[in-house]
C-alpha cells in the first residue's frame, strides 16, 4: 500500500512537470503577442512602449529563464498576474473553479441518471425491441458534439418554448441546459460499457451455475454480474469526471457560464499566458487527484487486485 501511494505521488508529479513545460512551450510558439493585448488602448505604440510592455510581462527574458521564474512562482502558490486584468490569477480561478465543479457535478448527474437505467436494461433485454432502441440513441448521442446538442437544447427548451433560460448562472434553472449538453453524450458511452460489462460477466461460468442451482435473478444481477462489472465502470465514470472538468470549456462559452472554462477560451484569445499555464496546471492536478482516488477505490471495490499480487500491489 506504502509503495504503491509513493509510485503514484511520482508518477503524478512528472505528470505535473511535461505538464507545465508543454503548456508553457505551446504558448510561446501560439501566434500572437501578449503584448497587443496591454497595448490595445494605445495607438501606434512606439517601439519604447514595446519594449517597455515587454519587459513588465518578463518577455525579454530567454524562455528557459521564464519557465523556471514561472514554475519557482507557481511552487509557491504564485500562479502570476492576468496580462488582460492585471488581476491574480488564482484569485480568478478561485471565483470561477467553483463555477465549473458546479456544472460538472450536474452533468454527473445527468450522465448516472442515463447510463445506468439504460445500460442495464439494454443488456437484461438483449435482441429485443427495447435493446435495439437504447442502442440506437447511444450512438446517436455519442456522434452529436456536445455543442450540438446544447444549440438544440437552446433552440427548443429556451428560444422556443422558454421553459429554461439560455445564459448565465446563479441558479438551478441556469445549470439543467449546459449539464444535460455534457451528460447526454457521456451518459451515452457509459451505457454502451454498462451493457457490454453485464453481458460478459452474464456469461461467466459461475452465474450460470448460480442459475442452475435457482439462484433468483436479481440475486444474480447485484451479486455475481454488477459487483464484478463495477470496477472498469468506476475507472471511466472517473476518466469522463476528468474530461468534463477539462471539456466544459466550449459549453461555459456556449451558455455564457462563468466558470474556469469560459475564462481560459477568454484568456487562449488574449494570450494571456499566466491564466492558460494557471488553467492547465489546475486542471492537470484535479485529473491527477480523481485518477488516483479512482485507483484507491480498488481496494474498497476488488481488493484482491492488490493485496493478492495485482497490477499496482507488487
Amino acid at each position: 500500500m506504502t509503495k504503491y501511494i509513493i509510485k503514484k505521488i511520482i508518477t503524478s508529479l512528472l505528470v505535473m512537470l511535461g505538464v507545465s513545460i508543454l503548456t508553457f512551450g505551446m504558448g510561446r510558439l501560439a501566434p500572437g503577442d501578449p503584448v497587443d493585448t496591454v497595448l490595445a488602448g494605445t495607438q501606434n505604440p512606439t517601439a519604447e512602449e514595446i519594449a517597455s510592455a515587454r519587459a513588465y510581462l518578463g518577455l525579454d527574458e530567454p524562455i528557459v529563464s521564464q519557465y523556471f521564474k514561472w514554475l519557482s512562482r507557481a511552487l509557491s502558490g504564485d500562479l502570476g498576474l492576468s496580462f488582460q486584468t492585471g488581476q491574480p490569477v488564482s484569485h480568478e480561478l478561485a471565483v470561477r473553479l467553483p463555477q465549473t465543479m458546479i456544472l460538472t457535478l450536474g452533468s454527473v448527474i445527468v450522465m448516472l441518471v442515463i447510463a445506468f437505467p439504460l445500460g442495464i436494461i439494454s443488456a437484461l433485454h438483449r435482441g429485443h425491441f427495447s435493446d435495439y432502441t437504447i442502442r440506437f440513441f447511444n450512438v446517436l448521442a455519442i456522434s452529436v458534439p456536445s455543442f450540438c446538442i446544447g444549440i438544440l437544447l437552446i433552440l427548443v427548451l429556451g428560444v422556443k418554448h422558454k421553459w429554461l433560460p439560455v445564459m448565465g448562472n446563479g441558479s438551478i434553472k441556469h445549470l439543467i441546459m449546459p449539464s444535460l449538453a455534457i451528460g447526454i453524450g457521456t451518459g451515452a458511452g457509459l451505457a454502451r460499457l454498462i451493457r457490454s460489462q453485464i453481458l460478459t460477466h452474464m456469461e461467466a461460468e459461475h452465474v450460470t451455475a448460480a442459475r442452475v442451482f435457482g439462484v433468483k435473478s436479481s440475486t444474480i444481477l447485484k451479486n455475481h454480474v454488477l459487483k464484478n462489472a463495477i470496477p472498469p465502470i468506476i475507472t471511466n465514470i472517473g476518466l469522463m469526471i476528468g474530461g468534463m472538468l477539462g471539456g466544459s470549456a466550449i459549453i461555459e462559452t456556449l451558455f455564457s457560464w462563468q466558470g474556469a472554462g469560459s475564462y481560459a477560451v477568454q484568456a487562449i484569445y488574449a494570450r494571456d499566458y499566466p491564466v492558460i499555464q494557471a488553467y492547465a496546471l489546475v486542471m492537470a492536478v484535479i485529473y491527477i487527484t480523481i485518477n488516483i482516488l479512482i485507483e484507491l477505490s480498488y481496494f474498497v471495490t476488488v481488493p484482491s487486485v492488490y493485496l493478492l499480487g495485482g497490477r499496482d500491489g507488487k
